[in-house]
């Protein structure tokens, strides 16, 4: 959600005019977040968000704008897109496909709560609940064979300590498939950033762009990686309120819990190897936010002193 396609006032009113949306009143671009360029804007009728999309085509597009109506039509609370006067909703402004979307309520929390980490738990859980049987032909992208892809891109600009550390996590990640656990859609990215509350109630989840048809245990560690980790290192009780909040409507299976460490290591590693490509090879913009890959790394090392 940083800005890296620029707008005029111009160009959005006019890009506004095929909407019924009302006139133009004013727009700031978003910095959150690192895929997509994102903008506030208000009109004489509301409050929208303008998405650029950076990456994704317009035919990928189509399947994200069907999985968030399926959301909408589930009461999961997502995004609505916004269609124009011919009933059109993906169209496209300086070259780039783009959608409007009714702004959500809220803000993000920096600092999530007990009863905030039981929340999103219960939430990510009645994503995967009502996507049980949703078919989702967007590919994985983040597999092993994408971070040994991402690793042959970045490792010579890594210390000798930090590309055997990757290493000897990948060939334990080989060892320990994931290929037999339970599949689904999962959003891979619902960090702190991506949601919002309201008077401390979940009112908003965003940004499902990174989703794929995956393992759902994966979609659960990222989740926690994240939420229940404070001052660098996890919370015990707050990633206990998060597991029992899912599992309360959606149990895991006994292999899910078997695999459950590895996943944890799993996904500090894709956003580690992910921080560190950003970091190395920054994208031009004018509003981008960098992440520390570090936190990650030092993550992963409180995973992997755990007994699996």
């Amino acid at each position: 959600m940083s800005v890296y396609t620029p707008i005029t006032h111009s160009q959005l009113e006019q890009f506004f005019s095929n909407f019924a949306l009302g006139e133009v009143i004013s727009f700031e671009g978003i910095q959150d977040g690192i895929n997509n360029t994102n903008y506030f804007v208000e009109t004489t009728k509301g409050y929208f968000v303008l998405t650029l999309f950076e990456t994704l085509t317009a035919n990928e597009l189509t399947h994200f704008m069907r999985l968030l109506s399926h959301l909408v039509k589930h009461n999961i609370p997502c995004p609505e897109h916004q269609s124009d006067r011919q009933g059109k909703v993906l169209h496209e402004l300086n070259n780039k496909p783009s959608a409007v979307f009714k702004r959500l309520s809220g803000i993000a929390t920096l600092s999530p709560s007990i009863e905030q980490c039981q929340q999103i738990g219960r939430h990510l859980a009645n994503v995967h609940q009502c996507t049980q049987d949703y078919i989702f032909p967007v590919k994985n992208n983040n597999d092993p064979g994408w971070c040994k892809t991402l690793l042959h891109r970045i490792n010579a600009r890594l210390s000798t300590t930090d590309l055997a550390l990757i290493k000897d996590e990948l060939l334990f990640q080989a060892a320990n498939s994931s290929a037999d656990l339970p599949q689904g859609f999962i959003h891979a990215d619902l960090f702190r950033d991506n949601v919002l509350f309201v008077n401390n109630q979940l009112s908003g989840i965003l940004d499902f762009y990174s989703g794929y048809t995956g393992t759902r245990l994966f979609d659960i560690a990222i989740t926690a990686n994240d939420w229940c980790c404070e001052n660098g290192k996890i919370n015990p009780d707050k990633l206990t309120t998060l597991l029992s909040a899912y599992e309360s409507l959606k149990p895991l299976e006994p292999l899910e819990k078997q695999h459950w460490q590895t996943m944890l290591r799993a996904a500090a590693l894709r956003f580690w190897l992910s921080r560190l490509e950003h970091q190395i090879y920054p994208r031009s913009g004018d509003l981008i936010q960098q992440k520390d890959p570090l936190f990650f790394r030092q993550l992963l090392q409180q995973h992997r002193q755990q007994i699996c």
